[in-house]
């Protein structure tokens, strides 16, 4: 959707970087900055950086930067649209929505929009259909509330083959469009027909409260089909990277520091509504990499929850390893058997799922329990692959510290030497050898190679050049005059650092100010935005010229940081004139060309060398 150039400024304007991103990250005042562990890699001394001066965040770590619209991009994995409109929303902002809009509106938004429209609908059909009122009584018998339904966006689809399709033609909706979604089929003459007939729908929402699929469930006795049918994967749904319910839950999570892993709409709806809202679903897939990277946004902290009788329950406890993997800490509760967690909290009520939350067990001693009731402790070769299978489990681990801490544990419950338990766990821990990783560029991780190229691109700027960037930021009023008054964009070097000053100068004509947000909208390059905000947050720290200048520089001292990286690039820029030139001057010796033209050439550049030793500053 296109969104006016005045309500984006209006967005920004109410929407204050720390206060913003405490909700996410805690951050702590360090001097003029906030500083907290950096939501976007694991680290262990906070290198993340939050410039309420500024209004940017940056990490030093994995150099990651930028407005507050882009850090909600980065940490919600939305669009810039959906950031806009999540921050719209929490500052009370209304963004208008008209037909003129949807039309204007890019291919996923207008999935987007398809997507609500059938949500709106099933539901519309569950509570004001006479039909409805068969699915509306299989919810009440589960025991769901009016609010609960409303909250999870319950709905239900007509028997009708051609319910959808007709209804969404009548208004406007291309039936291309609900196809791409995979709200209707094709037969193979051409025509369509809806893919939900008659069944109770569980609308699929992503972390900022949009529909992106459904789960349907069988009503039906002569519905042929499976007891549930789910949404195919389309442009806006890839399963293995949504977890349902998180979008009910994430503040839940973050408030109570650990998320509940059940597996079924039903379950985790019931739980919910019994007072338990930091719980998700897996929706009887197993779990992926993926989802618990979505998971560690908001917590580092998983408890399972399984009934012994669940075909999916082996599938989630794989899951454990991929957790551990993850980085994350999980703990394991079993319910009751025979009970799954809907009918558990409607037997027993909340209070008492809440209770047995707090009986979790570690994963070591969750699988050991298995090992034990399998018979593995019975004999020494039982035993052998029970305590490798742990250690393979705590090589899963990236803490080192936190592993040793569990390979105690293991060696102190079956009296065994912890020696022995290292040499078991060096051999599921060996790394494949880091020139290996640079010969196949491919291995290294996404998340790990795209830290390193922002950090290479950031790096390859000369300093004299991230020193002028920084004295321009610091104090644009002053400094593009000066700067400008004795460079062009085109003598800088680095391409960067020419595509930034240029738009600098032009926001300097437009504006009379560089405003350091504005420029940052304006870049396209990811590369270049790295390079403006590693430079807003290192200025302190980029040469000698940066030292013991307090918290900011004044004025006097912009004026001579900037004067003196004027003259390392002035005289970069003769040096390496001068060096072609002597070349140029013994190639035409050798080949006994006329050399005066070089020597008056040399003469020249000696002199500009001189000049730009006796540079004084001058302001104004």
């Amino acid at each position: 959707m296109k969104i006016p150039q005045e309500k984006i400024d209006e967005i920004r304007a109410a929407s204050d970087a720390v206060d913003v991103i405490s909700k996410y990250v805690q951050l702590k005042k360090r001097g003029k900055d906030y500083l907290g562990l950096c939501p976007f890699h694991q680290e262990k001394t906070p290198s993340f950086s939050v410039s309420p001066q500024k209004q940017l965040f940056y990490c030093f770590g994995c150099h990651r930067g930028g407005d507050v619209v882009k850090f909600v991009m980065e940490y919600e994995k939305s669009s810039y649209v959906e950031a806009l409109e999540q921050l719209a929303e929490r500052a009370g902002i209304t963004i208008t929505r008209t037909e003129e809009a949807y039309e204007a509106a890019n291919e996923t938004e207008k999935l987007y929009n398809v997507m609500s429209y059938a949500a709106r609908m099933f539901y519309t059909n569950l509570t004001k259909s006479n039909e409805g009122e068969f699915a509306l009584a299989y919810f009440r018998d589960r025991g769901f509330t009016n609010q609960t339904m409303t909250t999870f966006g319950l709905g239900y689809s007509l028997r009708s083959w051609e319910s959808l399709l007709k209804k969404a033609q009548e208004d406007g909706i291309d039936p291309e469009d609900l196809s791409k979604v995979g709200l209707i089929r094709r037969r193979e003459d051409g025509s369509g027909y809806d893919t939900f007939r008659g069944r109770a729908m569980f609308p699929i929402f992503n972390t900022t409260g949009r529909v992106i699929a459904f789960g349907a469930r069988k009503l039906y006795d002569d519905d042929t089909l499976g007891k549930y049918i789910n949404s195919s994967e389309t442009s806006i749904y890839h399963k293995s990277k949504v977890l349902y319910g998180l979008s009910q839950a994430k503040d839940a999570i973050r408030e109570r520091d650990f998320a509940i892993l059940v597996e079924g709409y039903a379950d985790l709806i019931s739980v919910f509504q019994a007072g338990t809202k930091n719980i998700v679903a897996s929706s009887g897939t197993a779990l992926t990499p993926e989802q618990i990277q979505l998971i560690s946004r908001y917590t580092k902290n998983i408890t399972l929850v399984y009934d012994a009788d669940s075909a999916g329950a082996n599938a989630m406890m794989r899951g454990v390893d991929l957790i551990l993997e993850g980085g994350l800490d999980v703990h394991i509760v079993q319910l009751p058997e025979g009970d799954d967690p809907d009918s558990f909290v409607q037997k027993n009520g909340g209070e008492a799922f809440e209770e047995l939350m707090k009986k979790g067990v570690s994963f070591i001693d969750y699988k050991a329990s298995e090992f034990l009731r399998s018979g593995k402790f019975e004999s020494p070769e039982g035993k052998t692959e029970a305590i490798r299978g742990l250690v393979q489990s705590i090589a899963k681990i990236p803490d080192q510290l936190k592993r040793t801490f569990f390979i105690k544990d293991v060696a102190e419950k079956y009296n065994l030497y912890e020696s022995t338990l290292y040499g078991e766990l060096e051999k599921f821990t060996r790394r494949v050898p880091q020139k290996f990783i640079q010969m196949v560029k491919t291995e290294v991780p996404v998340e790990e190679r795209t830290a390193i190229e922002r950090k290479v691109a950031v790096e390859e700027i000369p300093i004299e050049e991230k020193e002028l960037l920084s004295a321009i930021l610091e104090d644009p009023k002053e400094m593009i005059p000066f700067v400008f008054g004795n460079l062009r964009p085109e003598d800088f070097s680095h391409p960067s650092s020419q595509k930034i000053t240029g738009l600098m100068l032009n926001l300097f004509d437009e504006t009379g100010n560089v405003d350091v947000n504005q420029l940052l909208e304006k870049l396209t390059d990811e590369k270049e935005k790295t390079a403006v905000t590693d430079v807003t947050f290192h200025r302190y720290q980029l040469g000698d010229r940066w030292n013991k200048i307090g918290g900011r520089a004044s004025e006097t001292r912009l004026y001579e940081i900037a004067l003196g990286a004027i003259k390392v690039l002035k005289r970069k820029y003769l040096e390496k004139d001068l060096a072609e030139n002597r070349i140029h001057m013994k190639n035409a010796s050798v080949t006994g060309q006329d050399t005066m033209p070089f020597l008056k050439r040399q003469q020249e550049i000696m002199a500009g060398l001189i000049e730009i030793d006796a540079l004084k500053l001058m302001k104004g």
